[in-house]
């Protein structure tokens, strides 16, 4: 507040400016400033508040991008994953089935072996069977007669024509084969070796008896 002169009365009306008309204060022009002041800066706060949110929606756009960016690598890398365990899965249902085909190849090729053996065994034991069957069938009958004959007391001479003519040509006719190499196998087969020893047995009967007979 500002003092008056001394001897000046205090003024009771409205103040004057130099001109003599009515001043207000403040006045318009000041308001007018100030009303321009604060629209200034109403503007701005609101260019700085766009700034900001135009900033933050870059902001927003970058980790957008970046996240679609980051899932797209990992779908990439998934899939990638997805084909190499793939292609490992194919190779070893690829190799397993390999693995039982050639399992189930040398089964069936066991069982055949096996079979074929088998039948070859049996065969085989079969004919050995009949033909031992049929050596010692024969080597009875020849056996019966010698015993026959020696019970009758039959000479010398009846003895050794018919009978000791056929073991010797029988005889002879083995050996001849044996010699030639015909019908030779692996070694001796049991109906052969049954047959030479009835033959040798035989044979040491009839010489038995032959030397005994007068």
């Amino acid at each position: 507040m500002t003092s008056r002169p001394k001897g000046v009365a205090a003024s009771t009306g409205m103040a004057v400016d130099s001109a003599g008309d009515v001043a207000y204060d403040p006045s318009q022009n000041v308001l007018d400033l100030v009303e321009a002041e604060r629209r200034r800066q109403d503007d701005l706060r609101e260019a700085e508040r766009r700034y900001f949110d135009a900033q933050n929606r870059h902001v927003e756009e970058i980790l957008t991008l970046r996240a679609l960016h980051a899932a797209e690598l990992r779908m990439a890398e998934s899939a990638r994953l997805d084909s190499i365990r793939q292609v490992d899965r194919e190779d070893v249902n690829k190799t397993a089935a390999q693995a039982l085909n050639a399992i189930q190849t040398l089964a069936t090729t066991t069982n055949t072996t096996a079979e074929t053996l088998r039948n070859q065994v049996a065969t085989t034991a079969q004919q050995a069977a009949q033909q031992r069957a049929i050596d010692t069938t024969e080597f009875n009958k020849r056996l019966s007669a010698v015993e026959l004959a020696l019970s009758e007391g039959k000479g010398k001479q009846t003895v050794a024509d018919p009978m000791m003519a056929e073991l010797v040509a029988e005889m002879k006719a083995m050996r001849q084969a044996q010699a030639t190499g015909t019908g030779k196998t692996e070694g001796i087969s049991a109906s052969v070796a049954f047959a030479i020893a009835a033959a040798g047995v035989l044979l040491g009967i009839v010489g038995l008896v032959l030397s005994r007979l007068p």
